[in-house]
């Protein structure tokens, strides 16, 4: 059935007290300036059963956010991207409310992400000088679904997690728990120098999916890759190195199916281009010396391994595991202290950048969000049934998600549709992993 959703209200929630002269301006640090124009979302699934009615639900996430956005002021400010920072006036933050013509039963677990991002505030690439948005979806049902949307330009996805959690235990009474981390300027001071369009990887044209690959799958795949002859002496592979292993070498799988049919077809498949295998990179505890977990802003670095011949010719890139576990061994204190002094860094960013933009580039990311704190989200009525990431502006891209129970592991995908094509008939990859059904 097609989801319809009325909007019944639009509000905007304003910090509960004023934020102070000496505050007003909050600097964006090198990392966020660096940092893709996009809003970071997430989107959180709770079924009715509790006493609370909607309007009472209503009342009381507004009122908690209220109180929570006079310790994270930046997020009700305006943002300045001329002069890198944000005007911390209390404008505030929209809270949009909707009626959904449906249960909650008939969305949740859902394999198309795209049909998550109807629960959102914003569309994700339009990002403007608004920092954070709400959107509460309440269903047929009674369940209700929030969707938030802060701006990636200042927050990663930890960072979303600490505030919507520290929102979700001040909304439940544990008003102290409030511990906002805002000093990400200082230990990564902006650069004054000409930057780069950060916005040459959006696409968004992409297909999206989401599988399950289930907790004694993924220990397979971490064995196959465990017993393989690169692997020997070294460290067994965690499940995210084993997984994003054997996902690259599937998405390799697709690209040759792909180039293959269009050499079939008289196109031309002679172009050279350079592999790329990313992964995100939490810094938090990587700097010397290390800043709290809960420092809010983008604490993360992304490495780029570069696949050998033999990686992209071989079925399973069983020497990925080892190449990419020492990339990311290289984002190091030394390395950190480098990026301090960001400058140094900015003319291999705008490379990277003009190789996205002329499609010299062919990028395969990798973002795990396992061991997050993301069921923490209990607003007073309960921790979510599920949670869930809408599909993101970006291609070649594959997001980790623990499922609830913690044993087992959802994979967002997002991939050109000829290479989705391909992908999801991919019986190696079908051996392991599954469409979920809602």
């Amino acid at each position: 059935m097609a989801v319809e959703i009325e909007i019944v209200s639009k509000e905007t929630i304003k910090p509960s007290s004023p934020t102070p002269e000496h505050l007003r301006r909050y600097s964006l640090s090198f990392l966020d300036q660096v940092t893709v124009d996009v809003y970071n979302p997430m989107v959180y699934f709770y079924p009715a059963g509790g006493s609370a009615t909607p309007a009472e639900i209503s009342d009381h996430l507004k009122t908690s956010l209220s109180h929570v956005l006079t310790h994270y002021y930046p997020l009700a400010g305006k943002v300045n991207y001329d002069e890198f920072f944000i005007d911390c006036n209390d404008n505030g933050v929209p809270f949009i409310e909707t009626k959904i013509n449906c249960r909650l039963s008939d969305v949740m677990n859902t394999p198309f992400p795209s049909e998550v991002n109807k629960f959102l505030p914003f569309e994700l690439d339009q990002l403007d000088e608004v920092s954070m948005g709400v959107q509460l979806n309440v269903f047929e049902c009674g369940g209700v679904v929030i969707g938030i949307c802060v701006s990636h330009k200042i927050s990663d996805a930890l960072s979303l997690f600490i505030v919507v959690n520290e929102w979700a235990a001040y909304c439940r009474g544990e008003k102290e728990v409030v511990r906002a981390h805002l000093s990400s300027a200082e230990l990564f001071p902006p650069t004054k120098t000409g930057l780069y369009n950060t916005r040459t990887s959006i696409f968004r044209q992409r297909v999206a999916r989401r599988y399950e690959i289930d907790g004694e799958n993924v220990e397979s795949i971490r064995a196959k890759y465990a017993e393989c002859s690169a692997m020997e002496n070294q460290r067994r592979p965690s499940r995210v190195e084993a997984l994003s292993a054997f996902i690259y070498s599937r998405f390799i799988a697709a690209i040759k199916a792909v180039s293959s049919s269009e050499l079939e077809n008289g196109k031309s498949g002679s172009e050279k281009k350079i592999f790329l295998v990313c992964h995100s990179v939490n810094i938090r505890s990587r700097l010397d010396p290390p800043v709290v977990d809960y420092a809010f802003g983008n604490y993360y670095r992304t490495t780029f391994a570069v696949p050998s011949e033999n990686i992209l010719n071989d079925n399973y890139c069983y020497d990925l595991v080892k190449q990419a576990r020492n990339e990311i061994g290289k984002i190091d204190k030394d390395y950190l202290k480098r990026l301090q002094e960001g400058s140094k860094f900015l003319d291999s960013m705008k490379k990277t950048a003009t190789q996205f933009s002329t499609g010299e580039l062919v990028s395969c990311s990798f973002t795990s969000l396992c061991r997050m704190p993301i069921y923490d989200a209990d607003f007073g009525w309960g921790k979510p049934a599920w949670i869930s990431s809408p599909a993101l502006m970006f291609k070649n891209l594959f997001v980790f998600i623990d499922k609830k129970d913690g044993d087992g592991v959802d994979i967002y995908v997002h991939l050109k549709e000829e290479h989705m094509n391909k992908f999801e008939v991919d019986e190696e990859f079908l051996k392991y992993a599954k469409l979920p059904s809602n």
